[in-house]
């Protein structure tokens, strides 16, 4: 037999064998979705793996949906590697992680669970990617995950694809992937987890939750309202508008585009006494205009608007400062950052008393809002 001959019929065998473990994708257990959540009267942990069902997904062929494409399957343990295992008990789909697309954890879980445990295993299986972003509801986690989604075709997608609206509008947080929950947990800082609520049946943004780095607990709530003074103080802010209503503005609402933004923190200490000015710079547009009879050809006439839209920003992030430092008087804004790089000696003398310090510190709030565009209406304004 030709050398040749033998050569290409080894090759073919080596090809040919390389499918023999190949699994059909409805024989695979895709998980999309994951949520967290405590079962009360069992006293147990809960988990939902939310299930692609892939012959009920719409083809190119067929746009009609055969009927819910997920399945939900919610199990209770003592731990999640626990619940994950059980679920051979449930399906001969063994769960696989590589798609999960979001996480969404319940209040009343992290109320009774620290967070630093909680995410455990999730940072130690090396299936799980440190990128998955994590969120936050106070409605039950199953009732979430089971709602019929109004953009995506999964809940758990749904919820993912919220936190990728954060340029648009700044009552939306930004991200927090469970690497982000790690790192804070481990640098020993409170933070927010991005919140999620039921509107009308309506997966919905919805503020944010408190985890309080000591306890590593949930202690408090952020409303949407507020959500634009933490984005501030985050340095966070990329787009989004600032709305004037006839209280700030007179002869009707005004809209501006922010088009960037930059925070930045002075710290000054004295002996004991800590100071911050916060100076917020914010570049915008004329988006919308119901000022009819505003004369925009007066020279100057553009300053009122630019003065109003610093008091309103400015009254935002102090109303958020409020709540941090009154209300819940913990650093979810993580202030001490700025500490830590601009007064090293004073952080590194005051650290463990930081938790008390906090509430003190004297913020003032200094904000320059510019207009440098009027749209296609590009008036003079010298």
């Amino acid at each position: 037999m030709p050398r040749k001959i033998i050569i290409s019929g080894l090759v073919m065998l080596f090809v040919l064998t390389g499918c023999w473990d190949i699994k059909e994708i409805e024989d695979v257990g895709i998980i999309t979705g994951m949520g967290l959540d405590v079962d009360d009267e069992k006293e147990k942990l809960t988990m939902i793996n939310q299930y692609v069902v892939p012959g009920k997904i719409p083809t190119q062929q067929s746009n009609s949906q055969q009927g819910i494409p997920y399945q939900n399957i919610s199990q209770s343990g003592e731990t999640f590697f626990e619940i994950i295992r059980n679920n051979s008990l449930e399906s001969n789909r063994p769960p696989n992680y590589t798609h999960l697309k979001s996480i969404l954890t319940s209040t009343a879980l992290f109320e009774k669970e620290r967070a630093d445990k909680v995410i455990d295993l999730f940072i130690r299986d090396h299936e799980f990617r440190r990128t998955t972003p994590v969120f936050l509801t106070r409605e039950p986690v199953l009732e979430v995950l089971n709602t019929n989604p109004t953009k995506e075709l999964f809940p758990s997608i749904q919820i993912k694809s919220l936190s990728e609206n954060f340029q648009k509008n700044n009552q939306n947080p930004t991200n927090l992937s469970i690497g982000d929950m790690s790192q804070l947990i481990s640098e020993e800082k409170s933070f927010l987890i991005p919140g999620i609520t039921l509107n009308e049946g309506n997966i919905t943004s919805s503020g944010a939750g408190i985890i309080e780095a000591e306890s590593s607990n949930y202690v408090g709530w952020i409303d949407v309202e507020d959500m634009e003074g933490v984005r501030y103080m985050h340095n966070t802010v990329q787009g989004g508008f600032i709305y004037l209503d006839e209280e700030a503005i007179e002869e009707g609402p005004i809209i501006l585009e922010i088009k960037g933004s930059n925070t930045k923190f002075k710290t000054k200490a004295s002996g004991d006494q800590l100071e911050m000015t916060i100076q917020i710079e914010t570049s915008t547009v004329l988006a919308e205009d119901w000022g009819t009879g505003r004369n925009v050809y007066k020279k100057g006439w553009k300053k009122e608007i630019e003065e109003a839209a610093n008091d309103v920003i400015q009254g935002k992030v102090e109303r958020v400062l409020k709540l941090a430092q009154q209300e819940y008087q913990i650093d979810f804004l993580n202030v001490s950052k700025w500490v830590h790089i601009h007064e090293p000696k004073y952080w590194e003398d005051h650290e463990k008393e930081w938790n008390e310090i906090f509430p003190e510190v004297d913020f003032k709030v200094d904000v320059t809002t510019k207009i440098t565009d009027f749209g296609t209406q590009n008036f003079n304004t010298e």
